[in-house]
């Protein structure tokens, strides 16, 4: 199979940046950059020796053309115009990777379309917050339906992660990344939950996590956040509000789609969207301080 060498990456936030300057470190692509802010593409791109484009029509002649974006709709809108043509006109056989964390039923969607006109999509969500994306040993999420397509761009995904985890048909990523995202935000909730309770009852805030995370309760919540983020009050994990909200909503959607009761899933969705209404755009662990106060 003919090696690629030229490389796209759209959306340079939180965690694209530091994704895509792990493309750049690999010293095996041709990178091009492309960020709303045209202004930050530029200077990530002189720091990481890249091109930046002015445009999404910029990366015309790139093979594979990586994107981390807040939401399917975002995605989708740079790509396909108002009547469902390529914004892109890359050639045939184009792969787009959608590392975005998505909704599956709008990627499924936005696949079909990309295929009428010759390009590839595959979704490869990721996990590991920035702290891994910066490290590179990011987990991945991948679903396709082109077999040949994915494996073009699994030489690009390697470099910023540590373990590609193959999930089925197109969509099924992102179906696992909300999965496992509610997975996370149920722990978040319910180890809040003990906290407040606990500091209610007169329990020392650090003492019941170093106790939790040495028992049944350990989770990543635990180990990571709740030391850092609440007991220490930094609020800062890097992980929005409402894109942890996002994700916990489409997780109870796909559980919806699923045709099964899914109590814990509304529960968390319902906790989570009260928290968001309440507090707007701040660092997910600031959803403590919400149900303290409630």
């Amino acid at each position: 199979m003919e090696q690629v060498t030229r490389v796209g990456f759209i959306g340079l936030g939180t965690m694209g940046e530091p994704m895509a300057s792990r493309i750049a470190a690999s010293g095996r692509f041709d990178l091009a950059l492309y960020d709303a802010d045209v202004r930050h593409a530029r200077a990530l791109g002189e720091r990481l020796g890249a091109r930046a484009v002015d445009g999404p029509g910029g990366l015309a002649d790139r093979e594979v053309i990586v994107m981390m974006l807040p939401t399917s709709a975002i995605v989708r809108d740079v790509l396909l115009d108002e009547v469902d043509r390529p914004r892109i006109p890359a050639a045939p056989g184009t792969v787009v990777v959608d590392m975005s964390s998505s909704d599956p039923i709008e990627t499924v969607d936005t696949g079909t379309l990309l295929a009428r006109a010759g390009y590839a999509l595959i979704d490869a969500p990721v996990s590991g917050a920035r702290e891994r994306a910066i490290a590179g040993t990011l987990s991945i999420m991948l679903g396709a339906d082109d077999a040949a397509a994915a494996e073009r761009a699994i030489p690009v995904i390697e470099t910023m992660s540590s373990g590609i985890y193959r999930t089925g048909k197109l969509g099924t990523g992102h179906a696992m990344k909300a999965l496992n995202n509610f997975v996370a935000a149920a722990a978040f909730t319910a180890a809040s939950e003990a906290l407040i309770a606990g500091e209610r009852f007169g329990l020392d805030a650090a003492t019941m996590v170093e106790i939790l995370d040495a028992s049944t309760g350990q989770s990543f919540v635990t180990s990571h956040v709740l030391p850092a983020h609440v007991v220490a009050g930094a609020y800062a994990s890097g992980f929005a509000l409402p894109l942890f909200t996002k994700d916990v909503r489409i997780a109870q959607r796909v559980q919806q789609a699923a045709g099964h009761a899914a109590p814990v899933c509304d529960a968390v969705t319902a906790a989570m969207g009260d928290a968001l209404d309440a507090l707007g755009n701040v660092d997910h662990t600031r959803a403590v301080e919400f149900w303290r106060g409630r």
